[in-house]
């Protein structure tokens, strides 16, 4: 486990993932981070690549080949390897191997950055495409967060704000595919109070336009919360299981999105996926900002 500290944070990370592990205010044993629990969700903060979503019938073509992939992608299931470490910052890296080319058939490079900067940490992916073969991608980010913030209360304690507060357009989900041609309204022009059935479609998908915006769970009673920070994203999905449910919501950035109803499994036709010319990079950010 590798562990990053400032004045006024200490976290830590598994390289199992390069998953986020533990928040905490320094001097605090206050943890605001999910732990992870069988019975409702075992991840914490899983690094969803190279796909967002799930894949009909789990696999997509290219090139004429057919390939198998579960979930949010393998990223969350492999070991990274620690570049660079500093008190304040470490830097970790997964390359293309064998294996996973037998599951997604590009080489590349992909390095997660987590740095304290005050009271945030600081979440960056870079993606580099070191082949002469374009590369196709998607990137999010899943961190859940412990709901309720104090052990004495409960789920209901803790409203869900959105910074600049609006009305959102939302993506449905019809089963586990996005439903991108029937968007609906989400009124968050003004604090929500959460609920579990709130989550018995799935997740919340909101358009954000790659605006910048907060998202942020707060807990009144005991002025607990934290901050999301989104920088430049096309949707934020916003989480909780249901219904066996746990005691966690998750905030997750998103550069990517599941598979539409109506996508014929080609990936070059799939939504929302980045491409990468050779030799090219690209960066995505956000911060988590507890309080």
């Amino acid at each position: 486990m590798i562990t990053i500290r400032n004045e006024q944070l200490t976290v830590k990370i598994n390289q199992l993932g390069a998953e986020l592990h533990s928040i905490k205010k320094a001097g605090s044993f206050h943890e605001y981070l999910w732990q992870g629990d069988p019975a409702s969700w075992n991840r914490q903060a899983p690094i969803l690549f190279p796909f967002v979503g799930r894949l009909k019938n789990n696999q997509y073509y290219f090139e004429g080949r057919t390939y198998h992939q579960t979930q949010h992608g393998f990223a969350r299931d492999c070991r990274f390897v620690v570049v660079k470490q500093f008190t304040d910052e470490v830097w970790l890296r997964l390359t293309d191997t064998a294996s996973t080319r037998l599951v997604y058939p590009f080489h590349f490079s992909l390095t997660v950055k987590y740095k304290l900067a005050g009271a945030r940490l600081m979440v960056s992916y870079q993606v580099i495409n070191p082949d002469n073969q374009p590369l196709l991608y998607a990137i999010g980010a899943h961190p859940g967060f412990n709901v309720p913030f104090s052990n004495d209360l409960a789920f209901e304690n803790v409203d869900l704000t959105v910074s600049p507060a609006a009305v959102y357009p939302q993506i449905k989900l019809v089963g586990p595919y996005n439903d991108l041609q029937h968007p609906v309204s989400l009124d968050l022009s003004h604090p929500h109070q959460l609920s579990h059935p709130d989550f018995n479609e799935d997740a919340l998908i909101l358009v954000t336009n790659y605006q910048p915006l907060t998202v942020t769970l707060s807990e009144p009673s005991s002025g607990h919360g934290v901050h999301v920070h989104l920088n430049q994203t096309p949707f934020v999905g916003i989480w909780s299981s249901y219904p066996q449910t746990g005691n966690f919501v998750c905030v997750e950035p998103w550069w990517g999105i599941a598979d539409n109803l109506h996508a014929d499994g080609q990936l070059i036709h799939k939504n929302v996926m980045h491409r990468l010319t050779a030799g090219q990079k690209n960066s995505h950010s956000f911060s988590i900002e507890p309080f």
